[in-house]
């Protein structure tokens, strides 16, 4: 699967959209960053492709969302016109929702009422969840969809880093990114994707976790030139 959605990069470069499909994959938390045009959008919907394409994987409930509902139109409509470009199989592609939710509306908003219908003990039916423009989300959102999010089901957060802060208290993503990047990979995560094709830089002096482990970073723009 990483083969036909990630061929080898011609200059031999790190391909870092398969690191994060691999990441995805491995790991039931993970992190995608990048600026405008680092290809986020068509990253997340090759990991979907991916995980969908495993076996017994075809009947995975998915759910994408968004903490506004400009964003999850865009998200709607980026999925939709980039899903039809997707080289996989045609029952693969259709497995791939194209509806995408307000984080409220997700979460089951109670008018009225500081609690959200899902919760730790009404979890989210899904197996898969995705969170587009994750630096939006504030500290007290982001604690409730955690608590919603099912045991053994996997998040996806995806998002600049340095655009769009949410308007409410925290900076969720932006601190998780910050800290991760500031440990380094784990030496064991390092080995565990080396078979995958990639070869991470060594590791921090200061030592890895589990959120580098569980975060990437797309540095090329697929918009502009590098220069």
């Amino acid at each position: 699967g990483l083969s036909r959605l990630f061929p080898p990069q011609p200059s031999g470069e790190l391909d870092w959209q398969r690191l994060a499909a691999v990441t995805a994959v491995l790991r039931r938390v993970s992190l995608v960053t990048g600026g405008p045009g680092t290809g986020k959008t068509s990253t997340v919907l090759k990991i979907l492709a991916l995980l969908l394409s495993q076996p017994g994987r075809a009947r995975l409930r998915v759910a994408l969302a968004a903490p506004t509902g400009k964003a999850a139109a865009r998200l709607k409509e980026a999925v939709k016109q980039s899903k039809e470009v997707l080289e996989v199989d045609p029952e693969v592609r259709a497995c791939i929702p194209e509806q995408a939710f307000t984080l409220h509306r997700l979460l089951g908003f109670v008018p009225g009422a500081r609690v959200f219908r899902h919760n730790r003990k009404n979890p989210l039916p899904f197996e898969m969840i995705v969170v587009d423009e994750a630096t939006m989300v504030d500290l007290p959102l982001m604690a409730k969809l955690l608590d919603a999010v099912p045991p053994g089901a996997r998040l996806l957060l995806l998002g600049d880093r340095d655009q769009l802060a949410s308007v409410e208290p925290g900076a969720v993503f932006g601190d998780i990114c910050s800290v991760a990047e500031a440990a380094g990979w784990s030496k064991s995560f390092r080995e565990c994707i080396k078979p995958y094709g990639l070869d991470l830089p060594a590791p921090s002096p200061y030592g890895g976790g589990p959120l580098q482990d569980s975060m990437t970073v797309l540095r090329r723009s697929y918009r502009f030139g590098a220069d």
